[in-house]
């Protein structure tokens, strides 16, 4: 439990006093909770032994106090503890957020954005219950059985051990409902995948409705979702009997006490101690529970707490692993590209292996090749998305670990098969790619991404809302319009940016047929005088490239232009052939 507040609290080092606050109130209320009782205990004796009614309602008095400050001082202990605790929460999505931002690429290609969102922004919500409820339940939890005790023997060490019997029994029957730390971890990691999977879905549903696409298709959110309600069911089977007789024994505890009392005032004990005895435990009985269901919820709540920030801890860890390093170095002495033994593997399944090769600035290249094969791997490699496990990747003489990360951003645009706009207008996500651009030159690079037919279709032109609720088109139109007014805001993008190297990664593999003639208009005056890659599988628009490299299996297989690899008659000619078909 202490390992675990220490990793919560160095998110909160400017209010760690306040968990020591609501730790010392949580204790203070206890200790009234249980004088409460004992002047409960004395009101019963003065009412059936000593027949004091004086004292007794001196002791009615006490009780009163003592139940109002206790419900007082522990009100209060949570609040201290909740402004503690949302203040943790707030600190640990800023910490997420700032890792994000700064994340490496390989980050986000092994890591859902669905699972990512689930452990960032859900399990920062259960961190603050960890602690807003946690801290001062855990003290409850801690005192309140060690005062039971004391209390019980004071008043008769009989049902002193009583107790202790009923609490070894309970402490069985809570091990069986609790399943033991393997199942717990089997039910929070499908319970983590369901939720991350639902997401993934949820974003998805836009292109099921496009598409036509059934629910079957998602299979992982199927997966996902049976085998948490199989770890669920039998998880609750498994809790069933133990649960009930664990009810059944705390709630029916003073029973235990009405034959044993009867057969001791046979014996000559007075008939009133015993009376007071067997009412005070009675009330007491509920205590004992409560206090049994504090400790029992505190100790999983606990386990579920350190799972959370485990998580998260090891997410932020996979944020900064894999992340390239970034030197000074501000300018480019040339633009030529150059692979030098490189290997690179995603987990330990090598990718890349001993990759050399040389790209001469000014020239288009494309790659080519089965997929799997390493095309786009390359790519990201060569705008520094990942580290490598061994080798060199130069730009103008230099390791592309020497530059500034701003320089090798500045210098490198990616366009993607997929581009993403944000939630603002053309001009806006145009504008992404040079903030200092005039008016001019933006509405320049719309002109040359070839996006008037597209901007004559909407009333705002270039002010119009692009985004995740902005242009409501319905069916054709939206594959039709919509995807190619995507492509060609994201080349207007990187034609203001005025990049050196632009890397085109299927760029044009979802453009219909009145679409990719623009777009290939588009891309021919993205990529005049810069270091053009490309990759491609409609092999139809890269036979005018300078050179194409053929790669299988990380290894530059075949290499030239498209006449002399169609002469070669080799893997790149029988890929043609098979596309021709």
């Amino acid at each position: 439990m202490f390992k675990l507040y220490k990793k919560l609290f160095k998110y909160v080092p400017e209010r760690k006093t306040f968990a020591y606050g609501s730790m010392l109130l949580a204790a203070i209320s206890t200790i009234c909770l249980m004088a409460s009782y004992w002047y409960l205990w004395d009101l019963f004796c003065e009412l059936l032994v000593t027949k004091d009614y004086s004292a007794a309602l001196k002791d009615s008095k006490l009780i009163v106090i003592y139940m109002v400050s206790y419900g007082v001082i522990y009100f209060v202990a949570l609040m201290v503890s909740h402004m503690l605790g949302f203040r943790l929460e707030t600190n640990i999505r800023k910490t997420g957020l700032k890792n994000l931002i700064n994340a490496s690429f390989a980050f986000f290609d092994t890591n859902p954005s669905g699972k990512v969102r689930k452990i960032i922004d859900d399990n920062a919500g259960e961190t603050h219950s960890t602690v807003a409820h946690l801290i001062p339940d855990n003290v409850v939890a801690g005192m309140l059985p060690i005062l039971m005790f004391i209390m019980t023997f004071a008043v008769d060490y009989r049902l002193g051990i009583l107790l202790a019997i009923t609490i070894v029994v309970g402490i069985f029957q809570y091990k069986s409902m609790y399943g033991g730390e393997e199942f717990m971890m089997a039910y929070s990691n499908s319970l983590e995948k369901m939720s991350s999977e639902i997401i993934e879905y949820v974003r998805g549903m836009q292109v099921l409705k496009i598409f036509g696409i059934t629910v079957r298709s998602y299979k992982s959110l199927l997966d996902a979702i049976l085998q948490y309600s199989k770890n669920t069911y039998e998880y609750s089977l498994s809790c069933r009997k133990p649960y009930v007789s664990f009810q059944t024994l705390f709630n029916t505890y003073y029973l235990i006490c009405i034959p044993c009392s009867m057969y001791f005032i046979t014996k000559g004990e007075q008939a009133g101690m015993i009376l007071a005895k067997v009412i005070f435990f009675t009330c007491f009985s509920g205590v004992i529970f409560s206090s049994f269901m504090k400790v029992m919820f505190a100790s999983q709540n606990n386990f579920n707490a350190g799972q959370v920030i485990d998580r998260l801890e090891n997410l932020i860890d996979g944020m900064k692993n894999e992340k390239l390093e970034h030197g000074e170095r501000k300018e480019f002495k040339h633009y030529d590209i150059e692979f030098d033994r490189v290997f690179f593997k995603y987990d330990e399944k090598y990718i890349i292996e001993n990759l050399s090769f040389k790209l001469d600035e000014g020239k288009t290249f494309a790659l080519v090749g089965p997929s799997g094969s390493g095309k786009s791997t390359i790519a990201k490699l060569i705008s520094g998305f990942y580290s490598l496990d061994s080798g060199t990747i130069k730009i103008g003489g230099c390791d592309i670990r020497e530059y500034s990360e701003e320089t090798l951003l500045q210098n490198i645009s990616f366009v993607f098969q997929n581009s993403k706009l944000f939630k603002t207008s053309i001009y806006e996500n145009v504008k992404m790619g040079d903030q200092n651009a005039t008016r001019e030159e933006i509405m320049n690079a719309l002109h040359l991404a070839k996006c008037e037919s597209i901007l004559a279709k909407f009333p705002e032109k270039e002010n119009t809302i692009i985004g995740s609720k902005g242009v409501h088109l319905s069916g054709g139109e939206v594959q039709r319009i919509a995807g190619g007014m995507k492509q060609r805001v994201a080349i207007a993008r990187a034609i203001l940016k005025k990049s050196k190297i632009i890397i085109l990664d299927e760029a044009s593999a979802a453009a219909d047929p009145e679409n990719e003639y623009e777009l290939q208009q588009a891309f021919s005056n993205l990529m005049k005088g810069k270091t053009t890659i490309m990759i491609a599988h409609r092999l139809s628009s890269i036979r005018n490239v300078d050179e194409i490299l053929f790669i299988e299996n990380g290894k530059v297989i075949e290499r030239g232009n498209d006449t002399n690899l169609m002469n070669l008659n080799g893997r790149y000619r029988e890929l043609q052939n098979l596309y021709e078909k």
